[in-house]
């Protein structure tokens, strides 16, 4: 599935009624298990690692298309459903303080399962690393969640906020990607001007700069700091320094980033990183937060020349799902509690049945390619008010 399209994903406040969201958690299951009957489970996760599929699963199980809710409000949905389903997928963490309880979900998952729970709380860890230290858009993550099957497949689903301009930005990490030169799978939301993308692939020489830095006298790296600031002094921007074409103003989607004054060295943090062998290493090391970063991303642009990408990665319609069951807030059409609960009747018996009779299977891809061909009004789906 090509990745293309767009969503805005504004900051709304409310909440989603327990009738809706108890049919949300009965829809969300019914349909996971016809993926995992027709995809099995791996393909099923990897779908969910798409962000132009979620968006258009959150839209089938009536959520507002565009919100910041389409992300929390739907790995909720499924985490509840695929809780009690043995479908061989399961979801851990989420929202706030759910996101720090990945770790021991992962070990209860440990338990039952043949996965090594090790390596997932690694790649959690790194995942949030990767979109709040190597990627510095302006946005700060209060949403981790990780989708994860019996045979050890996972992908992340994680969603940052941007406190100034009120919108959410999220960010779909997918296990065989390379998790640190083009991570993600997409990243959906309002793109800006400019951000520090340390896993581009533009940035790749930097990286290996960077690495060679934290391995030399610390001393030394405290030293190309201090001639980075005085090149830098008297800049507002240091893209200006940088010979960027710089904004006429700060752009609120990067909450100012690009000052200098957000830079800064955690020498602790970097003797700690003498011993790392590469830059995923260096990533997981304790202490080694976003000032350091782009100081020493500074560093290796401004002292070794190594180019570092400054473009806002974020890419991503799929607003044509909303037409399903409507949408919480009305966009593009309300929610009617009948036809939702006759839609789960209706799935629920094609999955009671669809595994003895695998022509009907072949017929719901028939249904599938006529409901492709619909000309549906998508104009009608508007942004909905916060």
């Amino acid at each position: 599935m090509s990745v293309s399209g767009i969503a805005d994903l504004p900051l709304h406040t409310g909440h989603v009624p327990p009738w809706l969201y108890s049919r949300m958690v009965k829809l969300s299951g019914l349909v996971v298990e016809l993926l995992v009957d027709e995809h099995g489970v791996r393909e099923t996760i990897r779908l969910f690692s798409n962000p132009i599929f979620f968006q258009a699963f959150n839209n089938i199980i009536g959520m507002d298309w565009d919100s910041s809710g389409s992300t929390t409000i739907t790995t909720a949905a499924l985490k509840d459903s695929l809780s009690k389903r043995d479908v061989g997928i399961r979801v851990v963490g989420g929202k706030g303080v759910y996101a720090l309880n990945v770790p021991i979900e992962i070990d209860e998952l440990g338990k039952q399962w043949d996965v090594d729970a090790e390596l997932l709380k690694t790649m959690s860890r790194l995942s949030a690393k990767i979109d709040n230290t190597a990627l510095q858009d302006g946005y700060r993550l209060y949403h981790h969640a990780m989708i994860i099957g019996s045979d050890g497949t996972w992908t992340v689903i994680q969603q940052g906020l941007n406190e100034k301009n009120r919108y959410a930005r999220r960010y779909h990490i997918w296990m065989e990607n390379d998790l640190l030169n083009e991570p993600h799978t997409g990243i959906m939301g309002i793109k800006g001007e400019h951000a520090l993308n340390m896993v581009s692939r533009i940035s790749g020489e930097a990286r290996g700069t960077i690495l060679d830095l934290v391995h030399q006298d610390t001393n030394k790296v405290v030293r190309d700091w201090a001639l980075v600031k005085a090149m830098i002094k008297g800049n507002a921007s240091i893209l200006t320094y940088l010979g960027k074409e710089a904004p006429r103003y700060y752009n609120p989607y990067v909450s100012g980033i690009f000052r200098p004054y957000t830079a800064s060295i955690n020498e602790e943090a970097i003797r700690r990183a003498r011993d790392a062998n590469d830059f995923r290493e260096l990533l997981l090391t304790r202490g080694f937060g976003p000032s350091t970063m782009l100081a020493l991303a500074l560093i290796a642009e401004l002292v070794y020349r190594d180019r570092v990408d400054w473009e806002d990665p974020a890419n991503i319609d799929p607003r044509r799902y909303a037409f399903a069951l409507g949408g919480k807030d009305g966009s593009p059409y309300p929610v009617n509690k009948e036809v939702y609960d006759a839609v789960i009747d209706v799935i629920q018996a094609i999955v009671d049945r669809a595994r003895q009779d695998r022509g009907l299977t072949i017929y719901l891809r028939h249904l599938a390619n006529v409901a492709r061909q619909l000309n549906l009004p998508t104009d009608l789906v508007r942004p909905t008010p916060p």
